[in-house]
């Protein structure tokens, strides 16, 4: 018996972990046991802890792409298998990810198709961001961007409720531009539009059988090393009553107002206390809350894990994050007991199989 993977590609800040939990809660409640596999290029996620404190199943693939770390997808696959029998399994790699096709999706149809029955590739695309500007293949985040667009199967035009109506026409136009073969679907967290469409292609039995699409992997690599790569835990005691909404808040702020809206591909948090956890992401300058336990007020032993992806040398961005959590704990009067981080610029890509066949 085969386990049906769907994976869920696209930029930085696209709302891949949102749409994953809405999928993943969808198919749980009509009965379905689902496991979540989440991809970073560092360790200690935020997507992860997120995803379980939904009540999912994760397995991660850390210190690398899917692509390069196919084996450690693998055995994470074949663990969630082992350990609680899923019917479906939703993957989300790293949002500097591409070239899905020809190093994740093709090797799991024609060397492990007896395990995994692979759904089409899923990418997400930000209508607000599409808005400003399309995929420019002659920059280099724009070239990535592009090659997203290219090789999905089907297209999710995410964030939708952040442009105009009017503009919705227009944004689709331009994806069918790079790709006029992907099904387009506008989608939208807050009002749930589009949302059962992208549910019924994961748990539909349609596969995947889109060929691979060419990339020069020198601009893709320089692409991906143009972000500053920041993963950090910190950890402190909180007064009682603490505003934690207000703490995270102004740590973005002081990151924000380090880089401009365009550099900061996402940051991303969870905040956790004795009373309350909290989940605030930034994304080109706009910041969103994704979720909130208990009330905003927050007390005792806490942690914050950190993680962001900027245009960025690793130096700056981690003076910058440091500062940050040092200036938003002032006011509260709190200093970080301990603490630990780590950043870097991603390294050229590896994949483990390239199949372009």
């Amino acid at each position: 018996m085969t386990t049906r993977i769907a994976i869920l590609g696209g930029f930085l800040g696209a709302g891949k972990t949102t749409l994953m939990i809405k999928l993943a809660t969808e198919l749980a409640d009509s009965g379905s046991t689902v496991g979540l596999i989440t991809n970073d290029q560092g360790e200690a996620l935020v997507d992860t802890q997120y995803s379980r404190s939904k009540g999912f199943n994760v397995a991660e693939v850390l210190r690398g792409c899917f692509c390069c770390k196919f084996n450690d997808l693998l055995m994470s696959a074949r663990g969630l298998v082992a350990d609680h029998k899923p019917d479906f399994i939703i993957a989300e790699p790293v949002g500097s990810c591409t070239d899905l096709q020809a190093t994740v999706v093709a090797p799991l149809r024609m060397i492990y198709g007896d395990e995994f029955e692979v759904a089409p590739l899923i990418v997400l695309m930000d209508a607000g961001s599409l808005k400003e500007a399309a995929p420019d293949p002659e920059t280099l985040s724009g070239y990535l961007r592009k090659h997203q667009v290219e090789e999905a199967e089907v297209l999710v035009l995410s964030k939708s409720d952040t442009v105009d109506a009017g503009d919705i026409p227009a944004l689709r136009d331009v994806l069918r531009r790079y790709n006029p073969s992907a099904e387009i679907i506008t989608y939208s967290a807050v009002s749930g539009e589009g949302a059962k469409a992208v549910l019924d292609i994961v748990r539909s039995a349609r596969r995947s059988g889109r060929s691979p699409v060419d990339i020069d992997y020198d601009r893709y690599a320089a692409a991906e090393a143009e972000l500053g790569w920041y993963n950090g835990t910190f950890r402190f005691t909180l007064p009682a009553k603490t505003d934690t909404y207000d703490v995270a808040l102004k740590l973005m702020g002081y990151v924000s107002s380090q880089y401009g809206d365009a550099d900061l591909a996402h940051v991303k948090l969870i905040l956790r206390s004795e009373k309350n956890a909290l989940k605030m992401n930034l994304v080109n300058g706009s910041v969103n809350v994704d979720g909130v336990q208990g009330s905003r007020y927050g007390e005792g032993a806490s942690s914050l894990n950190l993680n962001a992806r900027v245009v960025s040398s690793p130096e700056k961005l981690a003076e910058v994050v440091r500062e940050a959590v040092k200036l938003a704990l002032d006011a509260p009067r709190v200093e970080v007991e301990s603490y630990d981080d780590t950043c870097f610029s991603p390294s050229r890509p590896n994949p483990t199989h390239r199949m372009s066949g």
